[in-house]
């Protein structure tokens, strides 16, 4: 079908995708880009594919395809140079306690805020083979246009939980043997220092405000890392990515470079 208004109902639909309150609604997330759209897992539900005529020969089997001109897409578009293809998914339903069975390593975001530090965040812990990503309630949407597409088609590979109840979770890995480490400055142990065991969990607080007391104090330890200089905290995403690996050098000693 060959669409040339931005009147369309796809076209609207589809516009609509760039708001929370729509993505919620419609159970829908957007994922644009060639290489992102091409790497879909085939167990995600693609319900339709937007693009221009640049990619009408791709062959896209039992998926709804819509052709756009150039001017409807940039009105579709949530990037400022848009490729010209992007897909419609239907959002992954993920269960703590499923998520939880596995043995590795989990990531905690209480109140994250920017859409950049979680897509990297999420890019890291697939790199590393994170079990699962939680993140508390009044965080950022992961199926925000920018989340996704700053983790660069990784969000299809880390189960991650939205709306999490922290506390809640903290009490479901204390029965299950998951040992949870907050990254703040109140302490005098250091990440580099630590023992990891096989299943844990780091919590990562807001850019501005760290994590919360009430987390702070329900985790089972509290660790900082060390820094050469007088600079107090790093970014979100840096700081995690320096957990992630710190915990994966002895979570998945022997499966570095394999």
């Amino acid at each position: 079908m060959f669409i040339e208004s931005i009147n369309n109902n796809i076209v609207k639909q589809t516009v609509s995708l760039q708001n929370k309150k729509y993505r919620d609604e419609l159970d829908l997330f957007v994922v644009e880009g060639e290489k992102q759209v091409f790497e879909i897992p085939k167990n995600y539900k693609i319900e339709y594919i937007i693009l221009t005529e640049k990619y009408k020969n791709c062959n896209f089997e039992q998926i709804k395809v819509y052709t756009v001109t150039e001017t409807v897409f940039k009105k579709i578009s949530d990037t400022k140079t848009p490729q010209g293809i992007l897909a419609v998914v239907k959002k992954p339903k993920y269960d703590i306690e499923e998520i939880t069975k596995n043995k590795g390593i989990f990531i905690i975001l209480d109140c994250l805020q920017d859409p950049g530090n979680l897509g990297n965040i999420i890019r890291t812990a697939s790199a590393y083979n994170c079990k699962g990503i939680f993140i508390s309630k009044n965080s950022v949407d992961v199926f925000s246009p920018k989340v996704v597409r700053s983790s660069m088609g990784t969000i299809f590979n880390v189960p991650v939980v939205q709306e999490t109840n922290i506390l809640d979770l903290l009490k479901i890995l204390k029965q299950k043997s998951i040992k949870t480490y907050a990254l703040a400055l109140q302490t005098e142990n250091f990440l580099s220092q630590t023992k990891f065991e096989n299943n844990i969990a780091f919590i990562i607080g807001n850019e501005s405000n760290g994590i919360s007391d009430e987390v702070l104090n329900n985790a089972d330890k509290i660790l900082k890392i060390e820094m050469l200089s007088t600079v107090q905290s790093l970014n979100a995403a840096i700081a995690s990515s320096i957990a992630i690996y710190e915990g994966a050098k002895q979570v998945y000693a022997g499966k570095f470079g394999n």
